[in-house]
């Protein structure tokens, strides 16, 4: 399972985290002693604290290890096993949140930049068709000066879809940042702080953070890319497109030296309706960007504020303590 995987290969800094944990136990047998046989109350509760605490602690190695199990047999059964996008540097795309995740972001972030050439030619296309002009003696024409503002609003669009491709590429470097530092570094950290009085509080910190950016923190994600449209959207814009580019494409290579060929190219624009074949460009295209937008901004944004409301809910757990507050009461 990916997650068991994960954990395994950094397991090295879990066997700190445990001997750390096995340390503060013993400490806190030997507080518990001295304080029993020298009739000192506080250092008595001191050693329950930190025995309970390092008995707690590692029995969350246990707990992370189940929850694994948990939450890769509920991707299993809430991503699809077929038909996923193509992701060749994501290993078992299905396998976990997080690898489904990169999967589609990967898939993203190769359909906008396929996007944002084609438009970018469409627009170089329709630029140099609106520059061709007509010359009889003193009288000269321009037909389709009109796809000028065209070929415009097509580099537009294309530089939207260019960086909603720069987007996607961050924010899959950004998620495979978490997955790994979450489980190599924070959550390792956390479980040996968190293990000694002085530092629980800033384990217990590390500890909600990295739980909560792991297990949190794609589900929203997992929603949006299970139910969207914005890959499939993009490129069937790049295949409108392309077909736009490989109808018209023959214009930017007119032998101008021939001095009937613009003549004739231009007859044969104004005869296939030239213009109208542009304006169904805008359409997909301005459907491929608002949905990738709402998969790249929205969601995130949603997801980072449940993320942050998990953590402090976590924090507060992990952070709590158990003897003291009790026998200060009585």
């Amino acid at each position: 399972m990916p997650l068991l995987q994960e954990l395994s290969a950094h397991s090295s800094s879990f066997d700190i985290a445990i001997l750390a944990a096995t340390i503060s136990i013993l400490l806190g047998g030997i507080l518990f002693g001295v304080g029993l046989g020298f009739n000192a109350r506080r250092l008595r509760l001191a050693g329950q604290e930190e025995i309970a605490q390092g008995i707690i602690s590692c029995a969350m190695v246990g707990a992370i290890f189940s929850f694994s199990v948990f939450l890769d047999s509920a991707t299993a059964s809430l991503t699809p096993q077929s038909g996923l996008p193509s992701c060749p540097s994501v290993q078992n795309p299905a396998g976990s949140p997080y690898s489904f995740c990169l999967c589609h972001l990967e898939s993203l972030s190769s359909a906008y930049l396929q996007l944002g050439n084609s438009l970018s030619r469409s627009s170089s296309i329709s630029g140099f068709a609106s520059s061709l002009r007509i010359s009889a003696g003193a009288v000269s024409a321009q037909p389709f000066f009109a796809l000028e503002s065209a070929s415009v609003s097509l580099a537009a669009q294309s530089q939207q879809a260019y960086y909603i491709h720069a987007l996607s590429f961050m924010e899959f470097q950004l998620l495979d940042t978490i997955r790994t530092g979450a489980l190599a570094v924070f959550l390792p950290a956390g479980l040996l702080l968190r293990t000694f009085f002085a530092t629980r509080k800033i384990g217990a910190a590390a500890m909600a953070i990295a739980v909560a950016a792991y297990a949190f923190y794609p589900l929203l994600f997992l929603y949006s890319f299970s139910a969207s449209k914005a890959g499939e959207e993009a490129l069937r814009a790049s295949a409108e497109s392309g077909q736009f580019n490989s109808q018209f494409a023959s214009i930017p290579l007119l032998d101008l030296d021939q001095t009937s060929s613009v003549r004739d190219k231009m007859n044969e624009l104004s005869e296939g309706d030239f213009g109208s074949k542009i304006q169904p460009l805008f359409a997909f295209s301005s459907r491929a960007v608002s949905l990738a937008q709402t998969d790249l901004v929205v969601y995130p944004l949603l997801s980072l504020a449940v993320t942050i409301v998990a953590a402090l809910q976590l924090y507060s757990l992990f952070s709590f303590q158990i003897f003291l507050p009790y026998f200060d009461a009585i």
